[in-house]
């Protein structure tokens, strides 16, 4: 069964409106957000559940503690002829279709013409990323004390499409965090680090996804970081762990080839088990449940603007959410037999 002939046999489901961009924690309109960061030429927050375009100028404030972005504008002192810009061709931004001429991935011919050039500040940030890299290929997945801080700046770098890019072609790095993922007796930290530096990686991030997976499947590794995240959905309980583990797989399956991997590997009950194991009421459980919702919505259910009949006012009903998947299983049993 392929993830089109799935998709056909649930034509009739209902889909969430487009509204369903905006992230809204509370009953105030003026709290919402919209889940793609929109970039102005000024430094703005950038909340914790957003999705970062590529290309982007990212920082942390140290005066507060807060991460923030804007668009990666050239030197003003230079006459924008060598800025150093990140060159982001347009099938990179988030929600772009394939256009002819592309394949399947979204890579057309001009990605050679515009080569991808560092961004800002690289010789700081290139010495950072090579310092974070060495500690994490050096040290052993029990150095606790070494690879925390590591990982951190790993993963605050990759938000870049440079330099998470980099860190996809990079096999024997994107292997060692791959390690990192299995069921062990590492510490959750470690684990939880190493699924958000990955999926921040390839997030957004089709070349990077594409390198990544690049280095899987093949005799002496026959099985990815998709296989390692659905054991950890399996058999973890830790919910901060599952919440990096969730948003790992989101970015994977931004790949189609991952996506039916994981729908092959018995994904919607994986998914009924988690959005489940997600109601006791703790935060990092409240976060798990929203993050099951929007990869449903994200990549099961197809969109049509119009429907009434669609996500709920809570984007954590449990009906509509249940609903929806036990509706996908059908179909999906009706496809297969």
């Amino acid at each position: 069964m392929s993830v089109i002939s799935l998709f056909g046999a649930r034509a009739a489901l209902p889909s969430p409106k487009a509204s369903t961009d905006l992230l809204c924690h509370t009953n105030h309109a003026s709290d919402c957000y919209p889940r793609i960061f929109q970039a102005t030429e000024h430094f703005r927050t950038v909340h914790d559940d957003q999705d970062l375009p590529p290309g982007l100028h990212v920082r942390l404030n140290l005066a507060t503690g807060v991460k923030e972005a804007r668009l990666n504008l050239p030197d003003p002192s230079e006459d924008g002829t060598s800025s150093g810009l990140t060159i982001i061709d347009d099938f990179h931004l988030v929600g772009h279709e394939p256009e002819s001429g592309e394949d399947s991935n979204g890579h057309g011919d001009s990605l050679s013409q515009h080569p991808i050039r560092p961004p800002p500040d690289t010789i700081s940030e290139g010495s950072s990323f090579s310092s974070a890299v060495s500690e994490i290929k050096q040290h052993g997945p029990h150095d606790t004390d070494e690879l925390l801080p590591a990982l951190t700046e790993l993963e605050d770098l990759s938000h870049s499409y440079h330099w998470g890019l980099s860190l996809a072609k990079d096999e024997p790095l994107v292997r060692k965090l791959f390690q990192f993922l299995l069921p062990s007796n590492l510490s959750l930290e470690v684990r939880s680090l190493a699924a958000l530096a990955f999926g921040t990686a390839i997030r957004n991030n089709p070349a990077a996804l594409d390198a990544a997976l690049s280095h899987f499947y093949k005799d002496e590794w026959p099985e990815g970081p998709l296989e390692a995240v659905v054991m950890a959905l399996l058999h973890e309980h830790a919910p901060a762990l599952l919440n990096r583990m969730m948003f790992l797989l989101s970015s994977l399956c931004q790949n189609k080839d991952q996506l039916q991997r994981f729908l092959d590997a018995g994904g919607l009950d994986i998914l009924m088990g988690v959005y489940e194991a997600g109601s006791a009421g703790s935060e990092d459980q409240h976060k798990l449940r929203k993050k099951v919702t929007h990869f449903l919505v994200d990549n099961l259910v197809e969109s049509r603007q119009g429907d009434e009949d669609t996500l709920p006012e809570s984007d954590l009903d449990t009906d509509w959410t249940m609903v929806q998947l036990h509706h996908l299983k059908e179909h999906q049993s009706t496809v297969t037999s």
